[in-house]
């Protein structure tokens, strides 16, 4: 499995649109500088289309043409919080904190859904009170945009405009909704005719929700990747402006017989539940049973799976790079689990788990590979 390259990465993109509307950041990323901003020099309206889990190997077994794309790494975990907290922050995950689909939160004592604030299995928006009162909202790129003087906005569905991550890596951004695919094109259409000087996201969650359900190698996920990107090559725009797209992550097929159901047993060694992803799981172990739960899972899934400490990880770079955010190490547990080829596994937190076709999170070259396509 490979370890994402930052320096040529989602987040080193951002940092260099950022440069472009002369806002100071931290790092100098040269080839990517190298790359991007000789195609943007006089641009003064970028767009930036996010497509949730389009992987660089399924966009080139796509085969729709656009005049130039290259292959970008995505952040670990290949997950949505994590790299679209990335897209929207420009800092990498051990910098931003937002480390997986289900974290503990020491803030508020428990484990919690990222995306909607709540309890795996509980109501939407249960911990929504105590979270927007305990944990802090991300300094972000609309803000660095703004204190510039130039727009920073985002074109997202509507029934996740203020949602749980949206709160935390959205604050001071203009934001437009959209609730339906053609109406998201629409809209976006306007928003290119209008008249405004900075950078615009647009995210589509769709394809994603698609690809869970049945599959990246699906035909309704590769009809609907293939619909998105002809529709994109048909978008009106002027000289000064610029469309890039670009994914959080990618995807890997996940087969119904190669997903483990881990069970209560395995909190013999834990003082709580896992978090992360199906393939990418946090474990914090109870004193002294570190070389049991390692035992326990080799027996029972070896060659599934590696593992590795998880401040190993953190010291070599996978996490990012920069000043790491004060809750990292604790939302990071001891160890990490990696799921290898197209293995997964579901913890079974309420019994009602469903069964994916699609899963990311780990370090595969499906999930961690994105497409920067120059429209």
């Amino acid at each position: 499995m490979d370890k994402p390259v930052y320096e040529k990465s989602i987040v080193s993109f951002i940092n260099v649109l950022l440069k472009h509307f002369k806002v100071e950041t931290k790092y100098r990323f040269n080839e990517m500088e190298d790359i991007i901003l000789p195609q943007i020099v006089e641009k003064e309206k970028i767009v930036v289309i996010i497509l949730d889990s389009l992987g660089y190997k399924k966009f080139k077994e796509l085969n729709v043409e656009f005049e130039k794309s290259i292959k970008l790494s995505s952040v670990f975990p290949t997950t949505t919080v994590a790299a679209v907290t990335s897209l929207l922050t420009a800092m990498s995950p051990q910098e931003h904190g937002l480390l997986g689909y289900i974290q503990f939160i020491r803030e508020i004592g428990s484990i919690m859904n990222m995306i909607d604030f709540s309890y795996p299995g509980l109501p939407n928006s249960s911990f929504e009170t105590i979270v927007k009162k305990k944990i802090k909202r991300l300094p972000n790129v609309f803000q660095s945009l703004k204190k510039e003087g130039y727009f920073g906005g985002i074109l997202t569905s509507h029934d996740i405009v203020n949602s749980g991550l949206s709160f935390l890596i959205q604050k001071d951004a203009n934001i437009f909704s959209y609730y339906s695919t053609i109406d998201m094109f629409a809209n976006l259409q306007k928003l290119l005719e209008s008249d405004f000087k900075g950078l615009l996201y647009v995210y589509y969650g769709v394809l994603d929700g698609i690809g869970h359900k049945k599959g990246p190698d699906s035909i309704s996920y590769e009809r609907e990747a293939k619909f998105l990107l002809e529709e994109i090559k048909k978008l009106k725009y002027d000289k000064k402006t610029q469309i890039f797209v670009v994914a959080d992550h990618g995807m890997i097929t996940t087969p119904r017989e190669k997903n483990v159901f881990l069970g209560e047993e395995l909190l013999k060694y834990l003082k709580f539940p896992p978090t992360g992803e199906m393939r990418m799981m946090y474990f914090y172990t109870k004193e002294k049973k570190d070389k049991k739960l390692i035992d326990y899972l080799s027996d029972r899934y070896s060659k599934r799976f590696e593992i590795y400490p998880s401040k190993q990880l953190l010291s070599e770079g996978y996490f990012g790079f920069g000043n790491k955010n004060l809750e990292v190490e604790h939302r990071i547990g001891d160890y990490v689990l990696l799921a290898k080829d197209n293995y997964s596994f579901t913890y079974t937190y309420t019994g009602g788990e469903q069964k994916l076709l699609g899963m990311h999170g780990s370090l595969t070259y499906e999930e961690l590979y994105v497409p920067l396509i120059f429209v």
